[in-house]
């Protein structure tokens, strides 16, 4: 069933692929890198929010079997023109439970493919670009294209530890250094008790 989900899940990269070679054009995946979506999630998540979402996959892992079948069938349903209902739905339970996550994981990743297919249009040079977008962002990548997010990739992928491995502390990047500076603290305060015992 798992093996099933994820064939299904890939259907709308195996269609883009279909599609660009079909024309003979370039495939551009533009969609933004997933530890970048998984760590902006995770930095807008509050400590109840965090926790309210271990409890929610928790669950879905204790879940028996026979629900695989049921959730195989209602993804089957959100691959349809009338499953729109269904992702509605999903939307809908998520902005319930954990309103956090619909900024990182459904808004700004429409903004990004947006801004993806304006700057392959740029750096193409070409008046059309065919985009292949998952059924959950279709109206919100639309709605994005129509709209001026110039600037904004650099936003969009800025997570706090991107932005620490950028800093520098003597050429070294700041946690590795801050790392460092622990290590040399303990081994000092490390030495210093070994002292003393030998003594």
């Amino acid at each position: 069933a798992a093996e099933e989900l994820l064939r299904k899940s890939g259907i709308d990269f195996r269609a883009a692929r279909k599609a660009a070679n079909e024309v003979g054009a370039q495939l551009v995946l533009g969609d933004r890198p997933l530890e970048i979506t998984l760590e902006r999630a995770w930095e807008l998540l509050t400590w109840k929010e965090k926790t309210d979402l271990f409890n929610l996959l928790k669950q879905g892992w204790q879940s028996s079997r026979s629900d695989d079948v049921e959730m195989l069938k209602t993804v089957d349903m959100a691959l349809t023109k009338e499953g729109q209902d269904i992702l509605q739905q999903y939307e809908e339970m998520l902005q319930e439970y954990i309103p956090t996550l619909l900024v990182p994981l459904i808004q700004e990743r429409d903004i990004f493919l947006s801004l993806s297919m304006k700057s392959s249009m740029a750096v193409n040079g070409c008046k059309r670009v065919v985009g292949v977008v998952g059924r959950a962002h279709l109206d919100g990548v639309m709605q994005a294209l129509s709209e001026d997010h110039s600037g904004k990739f650099k936003l969009l992928t800025r997570t706090r530890r991107r932005a620490a491995m950028k800093e520098k502390i003597f050429g070294v990047s700041k946690p590795l250094a801050q790392r460092l500076a622990f290590d040399a603290v303990v081994a000092a305060a490390g030495y210093a008790w070994w002292r003393t015992q030998n003594n």
